[in-house]
Protein backbone atom coordinates (compact mmCIF):
# COMPACT_ATOMS: atom_id res chain seq x y z
CA UNK A 1 0.00 0.00 0.00
CA UNK A 2 2.86 2.41 0.76
CA UNK A 3 4.39 1.65 -2.62
CA UNK A 4 1.16 2.28 -4.53
CA UNK A 5 0.64 5.67 -2.85
CA UNK A 6 3.53 7.12 -4.81
CA UNK A 7 2.60 5.44 -8.09
CA UNK A 8 0.69 7.13 -10.87
CA UNK A 9 -2.73 5.96 -11.98
CA UNK A 10 -1.15 4.60 -15.14
CA UNK A 11 1.38 2.53 -13.20
CA UNK A 12 -1.31 1.29 -10.80
CA UNK A 13 -3.44 0.14 -13.72
CA UNK A 14 -0.47 -1.70 -15.26
CA UNK A 15 0.39 -3.40 -11.96
CA UNK A 16 -3.24 -4.37 -11.42
CA UNK A 17 -3.66 -5.78 -14.93
CA UNK A 18 -0.34 -7.68 -14.89
CA UNK A 19 -1.03 -9.02 -11.41
CA UNK A 20 -4.52 -10.17 -12.35
CA UNK A 21 -3.30 -11.93 -15.51
CA UNK A 22 -0.39 -13.54 -13.63
CA UNK A 23 -2.69 -14.79 -10.93
CA UNK A 24 -5.15 -16.19 -13.48
CA UNK A 25 -2.39 -17.89 -15.48
CA UNK A 26 -0.89 -19.31 -12.29
CA UNK A 27 -4.21 -20.82 -11.25
CA UNK A 28 -4.77 -22.29 -14.73
CA UNK A 29 -1.25 -23.75 -14.90
CA UNK A 30 -1.58 -25.22 -11.40
CA UNK A 31 -4.89 -26.85 -12.27
CA UNK A 32 -3.42 -28.11 -15.56
CA UNK A 33 -0.35 -29.57 -13.82
CA UNK A 34 -2.41 -31.35 -11.19
CA UNK A 35 -4.86 -32.77 -13.72
CA UNK A 36 -2.08 -33.77 -16.13
CA UNK A 37 0.00 -35.33 -13.39
CA UNK A 38 -2.93 -37.39 -12.14
CA UNK A 39 -3.81 -38.47 -15.66
CA UNK A 40 -0.26 -39.44 -16.56
CA UNK A 41 0.20 -41.41 -13.34
CA UNK A 42 -3.00 -43.33 -13.96
CA UNK A 43 -1.91 -44.00 -17.55
CA UNK A 44 1.54 -45.19 -16.43
CA UNK A 45 0.01 -47.46 -13.82
CA UNK A 46 -2.33 -48.95 -16.41
CA UNK A 47 0.59 -49.56 -18.79
CA UNK A 48 2.60 -51.23 -16.01
CA UNK A 49 -0.40 -53.39 -15.16
CA UNK A 50 -0.67 -54.50 -18.77
CA UNK A 51 3.08 -55.23 -18.93
CA UNK A 52 2.92 -57.38 -15.79
CA UNK A 53 -0.04 -59.33 -17.10
CA UNK A 54 1.84 -59.83 -20.38
CA UNK A 55 4.83 -61.28 -18.51
CA UNK A 56 2.57 -63.70 -16.65
CA UNK A 57 0.97 -64.81 -19.89
CA UNK A 58 4.39 -65.48 -21.35
CA UNK A 59 5.49 -67.43 -18.28
CA UNK A 60 2.46 -69.69 -18.58
CA UNK A 61 3.14 -70.37 -22.26
CA UNK A 62 5.87 -72.94 -23.04
CA UNK A 63 7.83 -73.39 -26.21
CA UNK A 64 6.67 -76.52 -28.11
CA UNK A 65 10.16 -77.89 -28.68
CA UNK A 66 11.81 -77.53 -25.25
CA UNK A 67 8.86 -77.03 -22.92
CA UNK A 68 10.50 -73.88 -21.57
CA UNK A 69 8.56 -70.62 -21.31
CA UNK A 70 9.54 -67.91 -23.72
CA UNK A 71 9.60 -64.57 -21.88
CA UNK A 72 10.25 -61.18 -23.42
CA UNK A 73 10.51 -58.76 -20.49
CA UNK A 74 10.89 -54.96 -20.54
CA UNK A 75 13.74 -53.28 -18.71
CA UNK A 76 11.59 -52.22 -15.78
CA UNK A 77 10.54 -55.76 -14.74
CA UNK A 78 11.97 -56.86 -11.36
CA UNK A 79 11.69 -60.46 -10.03
CA UNK A 80 12.42 -61.21 -6.36
CA UNK A 81 12.31 -64.42 -4.31
CA UNK A 82 10.94 -64.84 -0.80
CA UNK A 83 14.19 -63.55 0.73
CA UNK A 84 13.96 -60.37 -1.28
CA UNK A 85 16.86 -61.21 -3.58
CA UNK A 86 16.49 -60.14 -7.16
CA UNK A 87 16.59 -62.95 -9.69
CA UNK A 88 16.73 -62.75 -13.44
CA UNK A 89 13.66 -64.03 -15.26
CA UNK A 90 15.61 -66.93 -16.86
CA UNK A 91 16.83 -68.22 -13.47
CA UNK A 92 13.31 -68.32 -12.16
CA UNK A 93 12.06 -70.15 -15.18
CA UNK A 94 14.75 -72.83 -15.04
CA UNK A 95 14.28 -73.76 -11.34
CA UNK A 96 10.52 -73.78 -11.00
CA UNK A 97 7.51 -74.91 -12.95
CA UNK A 98 4.91 -72.26 -12.66
CA UNK A 99 1.44 -73.25 -11.60
CA UNK A 100 -0.39 -69.91 -11.07
CA UNK A 101 0.04 -66.13 -11.31
CA UNK A 102 -1.48 -63.52 -9.00
CA UNK A 103 -1.25 -59.69 -9.27
CA UNK A 104 -0.63 -57.95 -5.96
CA UNK A 105 1.21 -55.14 -4.10
CA UNK A 106 2.03 -51.37 -4.60
CA UNK A 107 5.22 -49.53 -5.45
CA UNK A 108 6.75 -46.30 -4.20
CA UNK A 109 5.69 -44.09 -7.13
CA UNK A 110 2.02 -44.82 -6.91
CA UNK A 111 0.29 -48.15 -7.48
CA UNK A 112 2.84 -50.62 -8.96
CA UNK A 113 1.72 -54.05 -10.21
CA UNK A 114 3.45 -57.12 -8.69
CA UNK A 115 3.09 -60.60 -10.10
CA UNK A 116 3.54 -63.52 -7.61
CA UNK A 117 4.73 -66.72 -9.24
CA UNK A 118 3.95 -69.84 -7.22
CA UNK A 119 5.84 -73.07 -7.97
CA UNK A 120 5.32 -76.74 -6.93
CA UNK A 121 7.75 -76.43 -4.07
CA UNK A 122 5.62 -73.66 -2.69
CA UNK A 123 8.38 -71.26 -3.41
CA UNK A 124 7.15 -67.90 -4.55
CA UNK A 125 8.54 -65.09 -6.60
CA UNK A 126 7.26 -61.60 -7.21
CA UNK A 127 7.30 -59.75 -10.52
CA UNK A 128 7.31 -55.96 -10.23
CA UNK A 129 6.82 -53.64 -13.20
CA UNK A 130 7.66 -49.97 -12.41
CA UNK A 131 5.40 -47.41 -14.10
CA UNK A 132 7.14 -45.34 -16.71
CA UNK A 133 7.70 -41.67 -15.79
CA UNK A 134 8.79 -40.62 -19.23
CA UNK A 135 5.47 -38.99 -20.14
CA UNK A 136 5.33 -37.12 -16.83
CA UNK A 137 8.90 -35.91 -17.24
CA UNK A 138 8.17 -34.78 -20.78
CA UNK A 139 5.09 -32.87 -19.60
CA UNK A 140 7.11 -31.09 -16.93
CA UNK A 141 9.78 -30.16 -19.43
CA UNK A 142 7.07 -28.83 -21.76
CA UNK A 143 5.63 -26.65 -19.00
CA UNK A 144 9.03 -25.31 -17.99
CA UNK A 145 10.44 -24.66 -21.45
CA UNK A 146 7.35 -23.72 -23.43
CA UNK A 147 4.39 -22.73 -21.22
CA UNK A 148 6.33 -20.60 -18.71
CA UNK A 149 7.95 -18.32 -21.35
CA UNK A 150 4.61 -18.04 -23.15
CA UNK A 151 2.89 -17.05 -19.91
CA UNK A 152 5.59 -14.47 -19.16
CA UNK A 153 5.22 -13.07 -22.67
CA UNK A 154 1.45 -12.84 -22.23
CA UNK A 155 1.88 -10.94 -18.95
CA UNK A 156 4.32 -8.51 -20.58
CA UNK A 157 1.95 -8.04 -23.52
CA UNK A 158 -0.98 -7.27 -21.20
CA UNK A 159 1.18 -4.84 -19.18
CA UNK A 160 2.34 -3.03 -22.30
CA UNK A 161 -1.16 -2.86 -23.78
CA UNK A 162 -2.54 -1.56 -20.49
CA UNK A 163 0.19 1.07 -20.33
CA UNK A 164 -0.68 2.32 -23.82
CA UNK A 165 -4.46 2.25 -23.37
CA UNK A 166 -4.45 3.90 -19.95
CA UNK A 167 -2.00 6.52 -21.18
CA UNK A 168 -4.28 7.29 -24.10
CA UNK A 169 -7.33 7.40 -21.83
CA UNK A 170 -5.58 9.75 -19.37
CA UNK A 171 -4.30 12.07 -22.07
CA UNK A 172 -7.32 14.40 -21.66
CA UNK A 173 -6.62 14.51 -17.92
CA UNK A 174 -3.16 15.90 -18.61
CA UNK A 175 -4.69 18.54 -20.88
CA UNK A 176 -7.24 19.43 -18.21
CA UNK A 177 -4.51 19.67 -15.57
CA UNK A 178 -2.39 21.98 -17.74
CA UNK A 179 -5.37 24.23 -18.43
CA UNK A 180 -6.42 24.41 -14.78
CA UNK A 181 -2.84 25.16 -13.73
CA UNK A 182 -2.77 28.19 -16.04
CA UNK A 183 -6.16 29.55 -14.91
CA UNK A 184 -5.95 32.37 -12.36
CA UNK A 185 -8.50 34.75 -10.90
CA UNK A 186 -8.02 36.91 -13.99
CA UNK A 187 -8.63 34.04 -16.42
CA UNK A 188 -11.85 32.57 -15.07
CA UNK A 189 -13.38 32.92 -18.53
CA UNK A 190 -11.15 30.07 -19.75
CA UNK A 191 -12.51 26.52 -19.82
CA UNK A 192 -10.91 23.08 -19.81
CA UNK A 193 -11.13 20.97 -22.98
CA UNK A 194 -13.94 18.41 -23.04
CA UNK A 195 -12.98 15.13 -24.76
CA UNK A 196 -15.29 13.75 -27.41
CA UNK A 197 -15.74 10.43 -25.59
CA UNK A 198 -18.75 10.12 -23.32
CA UNK A 199 -16.88 8.73 -20.35
CA UNK A 200 -16.05 9.74 -16.77
CA UNK A 201 -13.28 12.11 -17.92
CA UNK A 202 -15.71 13.98 -20.17
CA UNK A 203 -18.17 14.29 -17.28
CA UNK A 204 -15.34 15.51 -15.05
CA UNK A 205 -14.41 18.15 -17.63
CA UNK A 206 -18.02 19.33 -17.92
CA UNK A 207 -18.31 19.47 -14.12
CA UNK A 208 -15.12 21.52 -13.88
CA UNK A 209 -16.38 23.91 -16.56
CA UNK A 210 -19.65 24.31 -14.66
CA UNK A 211 -17.65 25.05 -11.51
CA UNK A 212 -15.57 27.59 -13.39
CA UNK A 213 -18.81 29.16 -14.65
CA UNK A 214 -20.05 29.56 -11.09
CA UNK A 215 -16.69 30.93 -9.94
CA UNK A 216 -16.65 33.36 -12.85
CA UNK A 217 -20.14 34.56 -12.06
CA UNK A 218 -19.34 34.86 -8.36
CA UNK A 219 -16.15 36.76 -9.10
CA UNK A 220 -18.00 39.04 -11.50
CA UNK A 221 -20.69 39.73 -8.89
CA UNK A 222 -18.05 40.35 -6.25
CA UNK A 223 -16.14 42.79 -8.41
CA UNK A 224 -19.33 44.60 -9.36
CA UNK A 225 -20.39 44.59 -5.73
CA UNK A 226 -17.07 46.05 -4.59
CA UNK A 227 -17.24 48.73 -7.28
CA UNK A 228 -20.83 49.62 -6.41
CA UNK A 229 -20.09 49.58 -2.69
CA UNK A 230 -17.10 51.86 -3.20
CA UNK A 231 -19.25 54.24 -5.21
CA UNK A 232 -22.07 54.17 -2.66
CA UNK A 233 -19.68 54.83 0.20
CA UNK A 234 -17.72 57.46 -1.68
CA UNK A 235 -20.79 59.58 -2.39
CA UNK A 236 -21.87 60.33 1.23
CA UNK A 237 -18.25 60.65 2.34
CA UNK A 238 -17.57 63.18 -0.41
CA UNK A 239 -20.77 65.07 0.45
CA UNK A 240 -19.87 65.28 4.15
CA UNK A 241 -16.35 66.41 3.34
CA UNK A 242 -17.56 69.06 0.91
CA UNK A 243 -20.03 70.44 3.43
CA UNK A 244 -17.42 70.57 6.16
CA UNK A 245 -14.83 72.21 3.88
CA UNK A 246 -17.35 74.88 2.83
CA UNK A 247 -18.32 75.50 6.42
CA UNK A 248 -14.69 75.81 7.51
CA UNK A 249 -13.89 78.11 4.59
CA UNK A 250 -16.68 80.53 5.63
CA UNK A 251 -17.22 79.93 9.32
CA UNK A 252 -18.92 83.30 9.95
CA UNK A 253 -21.31 82.97 7.03
CA UNK A 254 -22.24 79.30 7.55
CA UNK A 255 -25.60 78.22 8.86
CA UNK A 256 -24.15 75.67 11.26
CA UNK A 257 -27.41 73.96 12.28
CA UNK A 258 -28.28 73.41 8.63
CA UNK A 259 -24.75 72.21 7.79
CA UNK A 260 -24.70 69.81 10.70
CA UNK A 261 -28.14 68.53 9.77
CA UNK A 262 -27.06 67.81 6.19
CA UNK A 263 -23.85 66.19 7.39
CA UNK A 264 -25.88 64.07 9.81
CA UNK A 265 -28.16 62.90 7.00
CA UNK A 266 -25.21 61.87 4.88
CA UNK A 267 -23.65 60.14 7.88
CA UNK A 268 -26.86 58.22 8.51
CA UNK A 269 -26.91 57.16 4.88
CA UNK A 270 -23.28 56.09 5.16
CA UNK A 271 -24.10 54.11 8.28
CA UNK A 272 -27.04 52.42 6.54
CA UNK A 273 -24.90 51.38 3.57
CA UNK A 274 -22.17 50.05 5.89
CA UNK A 275 -24.73 48.12 7.93
CA UNK A 276 -26.27 46.60 4.81
CA UNK A 277 -22.85 45.62 3.47
CA UNK A 278 -21.94 43.90 6.73
CA UNK A 279 -25.22 41.99 6.71
CA UNK A 280 -24.68 40.89 3.12
CA UNK A 281 -21.16 39.77 4.00
CA UNK A 282 -22.53 37.62 6.84
CA UNK A 283 -25.18 36.16 4.54
CA UNK A 284 -22.57 35.36 1.89
CA UNK A 285 -20.44 33.65 4.55
CA UNK A 286 -23.51 31.68 5.66
CA UNK A 287 -22.97 32.83 9.21
CA UNK A 288 -26.28 31.58 10.56
CA UNK A 289 -27.48 33.18 13.82
CA UNK A 290 -29.39 31.17 16.47
CA UNK A 291 -32.80 30.07 15.18
CA UNK A 292 -36.09 29.50 16.93
CA UNK A 293 -39.82 29.33 16.06
CA UNK A 294 -40.98 32.71 14.71
CA UNK A 295 -44.58 33.80 14.17
CA UNK A 296 -44.66 35.77 10.90
CA UNK A 297 -48.07 37.23 11.70
CA UNK A 298 -46.70 38.69 14.91
CA UNK A 299 -43.81 40.27 12.98
CA UNK A 300 -46.23 41.67 10.41
CA UNK A 301 -48.39 43.12 13.20
CA UNK A 302 -45.35 44.85 14.70
CA UNK A 303 -44.46 46.29 11.30
CA UNK A 304 -48.02 47.58 10.83
CA UNK A 305 -47.89 49.28 14.26
CA UNK A 306 -44.67 51.04 13.25
CA UNK A 307 -46.43 52.70 10.34
CA UNK A 308 -50.04 53.36 11.35
CA UNK A 309 -52.24 54.56 8.55
CA UNK A 310 -49.74 53.45 5.86
CA UNK A 311 -49.26 49.74 6.48
CA UNK A 312 -52.20 47.46 7.27
CA UNK A 313 -52.34 43.78 8.18
CA UNK A 314 -55.23 41.97 6.47
CA UNK A 315 -56.41 38.39 7.07
CA UNK A 316 -55.54 35.65 4.58
CA UNK A 317 -58.28 34.81 2.13
CA UNK A 318 -57.25 31.29 1.09
CA UNK A 319 -55.62 28.17 2.37
CA UNK A 320 -56.20 27.34 6.00
CA UNK A 321 -57.07 30.88 6.89
CA UNK A 322 -55.77 33.25 9.55
CA UNK A 323 -56.56 30.85 12.36
CA UNK A 324 -53.66 28.61 11.33
CA UNK A 325 -50.31 29.22 13.00
CA UNK A 326 -47.92 30.78 10.44
CA UNK A 327 -44.81 29.73 12.39
CA UNK A 328 -41.43 29.24 10.72
CA UNK A 329 -38.06 28.20 12.09
CA UNK A 330 -35.46 30.89 11.69
CA UNK A 331 -33.76 34.00 13.01
CA UNK A 332 -36.24 36.51 14.38
CA UNK A 333 -33.79 39.38 13.79
CA UNK A 334 -33.16 38.51 10.17
CA UNK A 335 -36.82 37.81 9.39
CA UNK A 336 -37.76 41.12 10.98
CA UNK A 337 -35.16 42.83 8.80
CA UNK A 338 -36.57 41.06 5.75
CA UNK A 339 -40.10 42.27 6.50
CA UNK A 340 -38.87 45.79 7.21
CA UNK A 341 -37.03 45.95 3.89
CA UNK A 342 -40.08 44.73 1.98
CA UNK A 343 -42.37 47.20 3.76
CA UNK A 344 -39.99 50.16 3.32
CA UNK A 345 -39.60 49.35 -0.37
CA UNK A 346 -43.39 49.25 -0.82
CA UNK A 347 -43.92 52.47 1.19
CA UNK A 348 -41.50 54.38 -1.03
CA UNK A 349 -43.46 53.52 -4.17
CA UNK A 350 -47.07 53.23 -3.05
CA UNK A 351 -49.67 55.94 -3.62
CA UNK A 352 -51.90 55.33 -0.62
CA UNK A 353 -51.18 52.30 1.57
CA UNK A 354 -49.39 48.98 1.87
CA UNK A 355 -51.23 45.76 2.65
CA UNK A 356 -49.62 42.82 4.47
CA UNK A 357 -51.14 39.32 4.34
CA UNK A 358 -49.91 36.25 6.23
CA UNK A 359 -51.29 32.74 5.91
CA UNK A 360 -50.35 29.08 5.96
CA UNK A 361 -50.78 27.02 2.84
CA UNK A 362 -50.06 23.30 3.06
CA UNK A 363 -46.51 22.98 4.45
CA UNK A 364 -45.47 26.57 3.83
CA UNK A 365 -46.13 30.00 5.24
CA UNK A 366 -46.76 32.81 2.76
CA UNK A 367 -46.41 36.54 3.36
CA UNK A 368 -47.44 39.04 0.69
CA UNK A 369 -46.67 42.75 0.56
CA UNK A 370 -48.98 44.65 -1.85
CA UNK A 371 -48.83 48.30 -2.89
CA UNK A 372 -50.81 50.42 -5.34
CA UNK A 373 -47.79 52.07 -6.94
CA UNK A 374 -46.52 51.85 -10.50
CA UNK A 375 -45.46 48.23 -10.07
CA UNK A 376 -42.38 46.49 -11.44
CA UNK A 377 -42.19 45.53 -15.14
CA UNK A 378 -41.79 41.83 -15.86
CA UNK A 379 -38.45 42.47 -17.57
CA UNK A 380 -37.03 43.94 -14.34
CA UNK A 381 -38.51 41.49 -11.82
CA UNK A 382 -35.41 39.32 -11.74
CA UNK A 383 -33.06 42.30 -11.67
CA UNK A 384 -34.58 44.04 -8.66
CA UNK A 385 -32.95 41.46 -6.35
CA UNK A 386 -29.47 42.32 -7.59
CA UNK A 387 -27.35 44.45 -5.30
CA UNK A 388 -27.33 48.23 -5.80
CA UNK A 389 -30.07 47.96 -8.42
CA UNK A 390 -32.35 50.98 -8.81
CA UNK A 391 -35.00 51.12 -11.49
CA UNK A 392 -35.02 54.43 -13.28
CA UNK A 393 -38.61 55.38 -12.49
CA UNK A 394 -38.55 54.87 -8.73
CA UNK A 395 -35.12 54.01 -7.36
CA UNK A 396 -33.36 57.35 -7.03
CA UNK A 397 -31.02 57.97 -4.13
CA UNK A 398 -33.14 60.81 -2.88
CA UNK A 399 -35.84 58.28 -2.02
CA UNK A 400 -33.63 57.10 0.82
CA UNK A 401 -32.88 53.62 -0.47
CA UNK A 402 -29.42 52.10 -0.71
CA UNK A 403 -30.25 49.66 -3.49
CA UNK A 404 -29.59 46.75 -1.11
CA UNK A 405 -32.96 46.28 0.58
CA UNK A 406 -34.47 43.74 -1.81
CA UNK A 407 -31.13 42.00 -2.28
CA UNK A 408 -30.86 41.52 1.49
CA UNK A 409 -34.46 40.31 1.69
CA UNK A 410 -33.86 37.82 -1.11
CA UNK A 411 -30.68 36.47 0.53
CA UNK A 412 -32.41 36.12 3.92
CA UNK A 413 -35.29 34.24 2.32
CA UNK A 414 -32.85 31.92 0.53
CA UNK A 415 -30.87 31.36 3.76
CA UNK A 416 -34.11 30.21 5.43
CA UNK A 417 -34.91 27.77 2.63
CA UNK A 418 -37.60 29.99 1.11
CA UNK A 419 -38.24 32.05 -1.99
CA UNK A 420 -39.02 35.68 -2.73
CA UNK A 421 -40.72 36.55 -6.00
CA UNK A 422 -42.28 39.60 -7.64
CA UNK A 423 -45.87 39.47 -8.96
CA UNK A 424 -48.59 41.90 -9.91
CA UNK A 425 -50.70 43.09 -7.01
CA UNK A 426 -54.51 43.18 -7.17
CA UNK A 427 -54.09 46.79 -6.05
CA UNK A 428 -52.39 47.55 -9.35
CA UNK A 429 -48.85 47.85 -8.05
CA UNK A 430 -46.24 45.27 -7.11
CA UNK A 431 -46.70 42.19 -4.95
CA UNK A 432 -43.71 40.68 -3.18
CA UNK A 433 -44.44 37.08 -2.23
CA UNK A 434 -42.37 35.45 0.51
CA UNK A 435 -42.73 31.70 0.91
CA UNK A 436 -40.99 29.89 3.82
CA UNK A 437 -41.16 26.30 5.06
CA UNK A 438 -43.52 25.88 7.99
CA UNK A 439 -41.93 24.88 11.29
CA UNK A 440 -42.41 21.20 12.07
CA UNK A 441 -43.38 21.91 15.68
CA UNK A 442 -46.24 24.06 14.47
Amino acid sequence: MRLTRTMSVRAKAVVAAAGTVSFAIGLCVLALVLALQQNLRESARADAQKAAVSVVDQLLTTEPGTGEPVVITPDRVIIENEAGRRISPTAVLRTERLGAAVVKGKGSAGPVPKIALLGKADSSYSVTVDPSTTALDNARQLLLHDVAPAAAGLVLFVAGLTWLLVGRALRPVAAIRREVTEITERDLHRRVPVPAARDEIARLARTMNATLDRLHQAMTRQRRFVADASHELRSPIAAVRTQLELAMARPHRTDWPSAVHKALQDTERLQAVASDLLLLARLDAQDAPPRSPVDLRALAAEEARRHPGTVALTPAGDGTGPAADPVVHGSRVQLSRLLTNLTDNARRHTRASVRLTVGRYEDAVELTVDDDGPGIPEADRGRVFERFTRLDHARARQDGGTGLGLAIAHDIAHAHGGTLTVLTSPEGGARLLLRLPRAASA
